[in-house]
């Protein structure tokens, strides 16, 4: 049984889920808890951040190197084309989309004003152990802001960033959101570009289907960029793409260790 160590909110760690899903891969999930995450990562992969995949004997760290072991190592229901040319645009964009999902996670944090949704969605997987599960709260909260770099200097910088990616979507797919970044099917490129944006637009299902807290300016900008066919584009991968992987690993849920 493979495991993916994981925090279930992560976007990074829900490529990797799809990745796994899409390959009709059984795997078990183990939730670290945030922060002491980092006892059993630097173990395991010598990485202070998840996902990291253990597979047998092999434990891959990061999403893209996670996804480009499945490739290698499973390569029924292939997310790389044969085709030389389009197999290195659908690695540049996977690289590429893969860096702005952290312009996403900053400017998303950046923008939360009432944080009791965002701790729910992070921790209600663990334990409450006592009440210490409460207590880390603003603890998080604190080291989130710091670890991600949440001040408004970065914060409008990680917002021109996403929207520039959004932008280089609509181009992709003339503004098409049933045509995939490249090619005639899916591939990492729509994995990571789906995957990475999701919780700008929180697709049903998913872990940040239920945060709320946006102050009015925030929520009318979300509006608009769901709005967007590179909005209505991420919406219909996992409508369509993300809910079939889903379907094709036998509808089960993966095991919680």
């Amino acid at each position: 049984m493979r495991t993916l160590y994981q925090f279930p909110i992560s976007h990074y760690c829900e490529k990797t889920r799809w990745h796994l899903e899409h390959k009709g891969l059984d795997y078990r999930v183990d939730n670290l808890f945030p922060g002491l995450h980092r006892l059993k990562s630097q173990r395991l992969a010598g990485i202070a951040t998840l996902p990291i995949l253990q597979d047998g004997e092999r434990t891959i760290g990061d999403s893209t190197a996670i996804a480009l072991y499945l490739e290698e190592h499973y390569p029924e229901h292939a997310l790389l084309p044969n085709d030389a040319e389009q197999r290195r645009q659908v690695l540049e964009l996977e690289e590429g989309f893969d860096r702005l999902g952290v312009h996403v996670r900053r400017w998303l944090y950046g923008q939360i004003r009432q944080w009791d949704s965002v701790m729910h969605a992070m921790l209600k997987v663990y334990r409450p152990l006592l009440g210490l599960r409460d207590l880390m709260k603003p603890v998080l909260i604190n080291g989130v802001q710091k670890l991600y770099g949440v001040t408004p200097e970065r914060v409008a910088k990680s917002q021109a960033e996403l929207l520039a990616g959004l932008d280089l979507i609509e181009r992709l797919t003339d503004g098409d959101p049933a045509r995939y970044l490249v090619g005639e099917r899916l591939s990492l490129a729509d994995v990571a570009a789906a995957a990475l944006f999701a919780p700008l637009f929180t697709p049903a299902g998913t872990p940040w289907a239920d945060i709320a807290g946006h102050d009015t300016e925030t929520q009318a900008l979300l509006d608009q960029l769901h709005a967007r066919p590179a909005g209505q584009w991420v919406l219909q991968r996992y409508a369509q793409d993300r809910r079939r992987d889903a379907q094709q690993n036998n509808g089960k849920a993966p095991v919680i260790a």
